[in-house]
């Protein structure tokens, strides 16, 4: 029997974190739990574990950067058997992935699984959210630390059935929550060239198809590319040139318009135009701002290396190191911009330095 890791992270929400990990406890043979929690919650989770006898719990603690993906390599690190299930504190695996789960992990065909997800609101009404890749192989699966990510699989992988299925329990994303994300769409820029891929990955998900991550081609995709092409030759647009506003709101339009015909929700598909009007007004504001060129610089950088790689985020010492010089201090998506930031002006600085020493030996 191959063992499993549940891995959890937690800010500050650690009873709905206890009430994960008393239920997912005798599934798993340990459960990874990467806290960000402030003093007082650390204190108190830890005391619950000794109080309830909880020996399969790990409790590590973490530096809050707003969402948890650009930590998801760190935290694989501390997973110690081969296959992890990552959930979410307000998440349950629902009956038919609780049966299944055994069969999957002792099968040697596949290195992930795509596992559908949905919203609970009663017993009687759930709602179809998406696919995404939750259990798998450590080395299997690559967190790049982008916003709405989804992890490239480095093998072979399955979608499971929708009985199988991870169920959201709660009502909606917490209002501090929200407000993180839509503080890092401040670096969801692309130029031409990063936004035809995306949008191109826009029609597997509108047809409910998984590729793992990456982009594959068929011949039809080549002609939407070829036509992407088109307009923007028409339009004198270079390829590394960044978007402009009005293209901003037709791949916002787009991506929600995709997401919510998988969910079947005509609402939803309606919901789309004024989600993706008030999308291009952040754009705006955040193009047009005074770090505006800057972050769209940043943006060119996470597109390529991702944020993990970006900040060294992959190396346990960083991780750890950031985590001692900001405990105490304030965290989250804030934290990461700060963070991102302050990288780009050091190597920006050591650009000019070097273009400055080029032209010292130049003059010589």
């Amino acid at each position: 029997m191959q063992k499993l890791s549940v891995l959890v992270f937690s800010k500050d929400d650690l009873e709905q974190a206890l009430a994960l990990i008393r239920d997912s406890y005798h599934i798993a043979d340990e459960i990874v739990l990467m806290d960000a929690s402030s003093g007082r919650q650390k204190s108190w989770i830890k005391a619950e574990k000794r109080r309830l006898g909880l020996g399969k719990l790990r409790i590590f603690d973490v530096i809050a950067l707003g969402y948890r993906e650009p930590l998801m390599e760190y935290a694989l690190g501390k997973c110690a058997n081969r296959w992890v299930l990552a959930l979410n504190t307000d998440e349950r695996m629902s009956a038919g992935l609780r049966r299944v789960l055994p069969a999957l992990l002792n099968t040697s065909e596949y290195d992930a699984y795509s596992i559908p997800l949905y919203s609970v609101w009663s017993k009687s009404n759930r709602t179809f959210v998406s696919t995404q890749v939750r259990l798998f192989k450590k080395g299997s699966v690559e967190f790049r630390g982008l916003l709405h990510e989804k992890p490239i699989v480095h093998g072979k992988f399955r979608v499971l059935q929708r009985e199988e299925s991870i169920e959201h329990m709660t009502t909606g994303m917490r209002h501090t929550a929200k407000e993180e994300y839509l503080e890092m769409e401040r670096f969801e820029r692309f130029t031409y060239a990063q936004h035809n891929l995306r949008l191109i990955d826009q029609i597997d998900r509108a047809r409910g198809r998984e590729t793992g991550g990456e982009v594959r081609f068929s011949a039809g995709k080549r002609a939407v590319l070829g036509l992407l092409r088109l307009y923007e030759a028409l339009g004198l647009k270079s390829p590394e040139q960044e978007i402009s506003n009005l293209d901003y709101y037709l791949f916002r339009l787009a991506r929600t318009a995709a997401h919510q015909a998988r969910r079947r929700s005509l609402r939803g598909m309606l919901s789309a135009l004024p989600d993706a009007a008030r999308y291009s007004r952040r754009m705006k504001e955040w193009r047009s701002g005074r770090s505006g060129d800057e972050d769209f610089e940043i943006a060119r950088e996470i597109n390529r290396m991702g944020v993990t790689r970006y900040l060294g985020l992959d190396d346990p010492k960083v991780v750890e190191a950031l985590g001692r010089k900001y405990r105490g201090k304030k965290q989250g998506a804030g934290l990461l911009i700060h963070l991102l930031r302050l990288r780009y002006s050091d190597s920006d600085k050591k650009r000019k330095d070097r273009k400055i020493n080029n032209l010292v030996i130049r003059e010589k």
